[in-house]
């Protein structure tokens, strides 16, 4: 049986006049103070009576590790907040986990700034963070940029009713390309031309390259094609 790591104090949350302790999942110890997270959040607000200080010196244990309460926490005090830029991707992920679990207000909207930064490089992981929490907007941007995506890695990180949805527009997506490219050929015959747009060639190989490059395109219809529908 692996031991139990032996309990540390966080660095930044260590003030002397805390009234509360929580616990990482890694054994880390912060100690913050009632009011600031009653505050901040709607979830610790409502968990007040439990963590009371007259209910003694018990620990609140948490399921996020320490790196991820550091950021969240950061949000419920008043100085200056963090650098989302700067923060490791899987860390970013886990704190925009947290900030949704706990409703924390302070955090969310420059979560989801931060998030949409994040497409470009992780789009099915945006994809499945945003169908989850019921961000269209993000969702539908973030699912354009992965049609040109393996199914296999879909699969692999997508929820399962999300890579469900997804199959859906993934074929739809497809489906429309290639009405658009007919469409293209019939426009290249019919006036005579003898070459084709190179931006249309490049989007033949790379199909999320259809979004990219959609204020350029010849035809853009399909490119408004939902995943998730904005009420």
């Amino acid at each position: 049986m692996a031991a139990t790591p032996t309990p540390r104090t966080s660095e930044r949350f260590c003030a002397p006049d805390a009234d509360l302790t929580i616990s990482s999942s890694d054994s880390v110890l912060f100690k913050v103070h009632h009011k600031n997270l009653e505050f901040h959040s709607d979830i610790f607000a409502n968990a007040a009576n439990a963590t009371r200080p007259e209910n003694g010196d018990e620990i609140v244990h948490l399921e996020e590790p320490a790196d991820v309460l550091d950021v969240l926490f950061q949000y419920m005090y008043r100085q200056p907040q963090p650098d989302l830029q700067l923060i490791d991707f899987s860390v970013f992920m886990g704190f925009a986990e947290a900030a949704e679990k706990y409703a924390v207000y302070s955090a969310l909207t420059v979560m989801k700034i931060q998030m949409k930064e994040h497409i470009t490089n992780h789009p099915l992981h945006v994809l499945d963070f945003a169908a989850r929490h019921g961000h269209a907007d993000l969702a539908n941007e973030a699912a354009r940029m992965t049609v040109g995506l393996r199914m296999s890695d879909a699969a692999t990180i997508l929820a399962p009713d999300t890579f469900k949805k997804w199959m859906t527009f993934h074929d739809d997506w497809h489906a429309e390309a290639r009405a658009a490219v007919s469409d293209l050929i019939w426009h290249i015959t019919a006036h005579n031309r003898e070459t084709i747009c190179p931006i249309f060639a490049q989007c033949a190989r790379d199909p999320k390259l259809w979004y990219k490059n959609r204020s350029t395109l010849w035809s853009t219809s399909f490119l408004s094609i939902e995943f998730m529908s904005v009420d």
